[in-house]
């Protein structure tokens, strides 16, 4: 592309330098030939080499016009690869705005996913820690007699009054041995009444379930 440009402009110059030189020369020679008559060959000779020189001339402006031609046609080629770059970098630029969009949006979406499942295993670990402050409090009560005792005379007060009628049943009845129980079940015989005792017997639980043989049972 360098080479196409610099051509044309140095034989422009060239053939401008020589024309001038030429036509200084014919000039020159003009001048001189006045005092020669019209008929010597040297008048003829002139014009002659004035013809040329307008030929020269004229050769020039084709030139000058040639230049000009190249000139648009190489503005306008830079103007399209110019146009061409920019095009291409705005369809780059604009997939890479779409990518990086599609991708912070998969990540925030994977961020709130997490943080759900964050949450979801918050939630759960309260219930674990106190479900194990109720299992801790439940053995604490169980670990004692008398407690143990009052929560079983509760539980069991709660559970016989839902289930059956308030003639059906008496707590804290006196047997006819003297004993009292802590809840007597009125049923027609057989099987006839029916003593609950609401004392849990945890120990006795306890050393059947670590039992290692029948005979410890």
């Amino acid at each position: 592309m360098t080479e196409m440009t610099l051509s044309p402009l140095l034989l422009f110059l060239i053939l401008t330098l020589t024309i001038f030189v030429v036509a200084a020369l014919y000039l020159s020679l003009r001048a001189k030939a006045k005092s020669i008559t019209s008929n010597d060959p040297i008048i003829d000779n002139l014009n002659l080499f004035g013809e040329k020189i307008q030929k020269l001339s004229e050769g020039q402006e084709r030139l000058t016009g040639g230049l000009q031609t190249v000139s648009e046609a190489q503005a306008k080629a830079q103007l399209s690869l110019i146009n061409m770059m920019e095009e291409r970098l705005s369809k780059v630029q604009l997939q890479m705005n779409e990518n990086l969009s599609h991708s912070s949006r998969r990540t925030a979406q994977s961020l709130g996913d997490l943080q759900q499942r964050l949450a979801t295993i918050d939630k759960a670990q309260e219930k674990i820690t106190k479900l194990s402050g109720d299992v801790l409090s439940l053995q604490d009560i169980l670990s004692n007699k008398q407690t143990r005792g009052a929560f079983g005379e509760i539980q069991l007060t709660d559970i016989v009054s839902k289930a059956l009628p308030s003639d059906g049943f008496d707590l804290q009845a006196t047997l006819s041995n003297g004993r009292r129980a802590d809840c007597l079940i009125k049923l027609p015989n057989p099987p006839g009444p029916i003593v609950i005792d609401s004392k849990f017997p945890l120990e006795a639980y306890e050393a059947l379930r670590n039992a290692s043989s029948e005979v410890e049972t």
